[in-house]
């Protein structure tokens, strides 16, 4: 018994140091779309950083750790910029998972709490024959998932919209805000 308690004291001990490093902070990457009062009149990619008077947006969703090697970044002053907006990327597959997942769940919920039908001898047994909780469970978890997968995308599909209209108060008002969405803080 002894040498339980002091193995058990000494793994106890030993916890803190496992978690001494810090975990690494990861970046969530914004796919953008700049619209322009010139021509070209929007620029997709990712805000790569934001300036005093103007926005840079790269090319590419990629994340390359501290180079700009390979980007095409453009330079955009906030005098052409009407409006930008912002979704996370991959966001509407995330909302497909996370609705289906969702109608699955509760549609498997409702049909095993519903239980089964008891048996019947008339002519309605012949066009609706009585199901069990097992098959109503799975009959409602697939309508009810692709349901929420079809909410899920839609959700997921919204995007942030940030008004600027080439107005240089109007971005530094929003300033703080766009810098959450871009790459280079």
């Amino acid at each position: 018994m002894k040498a339980i308690n002091i193995i058990v004291t000494i793994v106890l001990c030993f916890l803190n140091s496992l978690n001494a490093q810090d975990s690494i902070q990861k970046k969530n990457i914004y796919r953008t779309w700049v619209y322009l009062n010139k021509d070209p009149f929007e620029i997709k990619g990712a805000l790569y950083e934001i300036k005093d008077s103007s926005i840079s947006v790269s090319n590419s969703l990629v994340k390359k750790e501290n180079s700009t090697e390979g980007l095409k970044i453009s330079e955009l002053n906030i005098y052409y910029v009407e409006t930008i907006k912002a979704r996370r990327n991959n966001n509407i597959g995330r909302g497909v998972l996370i609705g289906t997942a969702s109608g699955l769940f509760t549609g498997a919920m409702i049909g095993l709490i519903s239980g089964d039908d008891p048996p019947c001898d008339n002519l309605g047994c012949i066009l609706y024959p009585p199901l069990t909780a097992g098959e109503k469970a799975l009959s409602n978890g697939v309508v009810l998932g692709i349901c929420g997968a079809g909410v899920g995308a839609l959700v997921g599909s919204f995007k942030i919209k940030i008004p600027i209209n080439g107005n240089i108060e109007t971005f530094h008002k929003s300033q703080n805000r766009l810098r959450k969405y871009s790459y280079k803080k």
